[in-house]
């Protein structure tokens, strides 16, 4: 039998509030770090109102303040998805030392985009000197603990999913997302040119919000889209259909694998 029960609500409840408290169930720490995350963005943000300083077409605190906020993202899904596990798997080291991995690892990145960011220069394809060099080979590694250490918690959950659609669900977007993005972030880490492939190769004339190239291809819309798997499949427990978060599975596999060959072809997503 299928199970699709998430916890009983509490009087006057709302679905979000649910996840957010189920979410600091899961992972006091991660919830926490998340929290600060999010405060971490709000700063970003108000400094792109008063520093009008910019780096390759984009406001030099547009990618601290996206990286703050994507960090945010995944700390509280990844709280909330561990919410779904017995409370003995919970505190359990399998589950204790990810966490923490994944806390360093997003704070370390910070870190650097932001130090790098205070002084206009990029974080990113930075290594024209031997601090760039270092500095950019561990800001991949801590990529690679992020993703990896979401991975293997998703896996935690598939194994111990039973007969629960939601477990299933937020295992399987985990993992999909760490298969996805781990050959998508080595490919981008290493093009030539960065993230642009033909078009300009600035930000000035990017996509409202995101950036993205609109002459050109652009390697982080497929990068998005993988990173992402992580909240649309389990999105799809919802249905209370297995079959529908399979499909949403595959729906976010062969679009990833279709954007990365858009991109690759340099065709840009929406050409303005």
């Amino acid at each position: 039998m299928t199970s699709t029960a998430l916890p009983a609500f509490r009087l006057g409840e709302t679905r979000v509030a649910r996840f957010f408290r189920d979410s600091r169930a899961g992972s006091p720490a991660l919830a926490l770090h998340a929290g600060l995350m999010l405060a971490a963005f709000v700063v970003a943000f108000a400094l792109m109102q008063i520093d009008d300083r910019t780096l390759n077409g984009a406001n030099i605190w547009h990618k601290p303040a996206k990286f703050f906020f994507s960090l945010a993202v995944q700390f509280i899904t990844v709280a909330w998805a561990i919410s779904l596990l017995p409370p003995t798997l919970r505190t359990g080291r399998a589950i204790a030392l990810p966490v923490s991995a994944m806390i360093w690892a997003g704070w370390g990145e910070m870190a650097y985009i932001v130090f790098r960011a205070a002084r206009g220069e990029a974080s990113h394809f930075n290594t024209g000197t031997l601090l760039g060099q270092v500095a950019y080979g561990l800001m991949g590694f801590g990529a690679l603990v992020l993703v990896l250490t979401a991975g293997w918690i998703g896996l935690v959950l598939w194994r111990n999913r039973a007969a629960d659609i939601w477990r299933e669900a937020a295992g399987l977007g985990l993992m999909l997302s760490t298969v996805l993005t781990i050959p998508m972030a080595f490919y981008l880490s290493s093009h030539v040119g960065g993230h642009w492939v033909g078009g300009e190769m600035s930000d000035a004339n990017g996509l409202r919000l995101f950036l993205w190239s609109t002459t050109g291809g652009d390697l982080r819309i497929p990068h998005f889209a993988a990173l992402h798997a992580m909240q649309v499949v389990p999105f799809a427990a919802l249905s209370g259909s297995r079959g529908v978060v399979g499909l949403a599975a595959l729906a976010v596999a062969l679009l990833s694998l279709a954007l990365f060959g858009q991109a690759a072809l340099g065709i840009p997503l929406f050409r303005l």
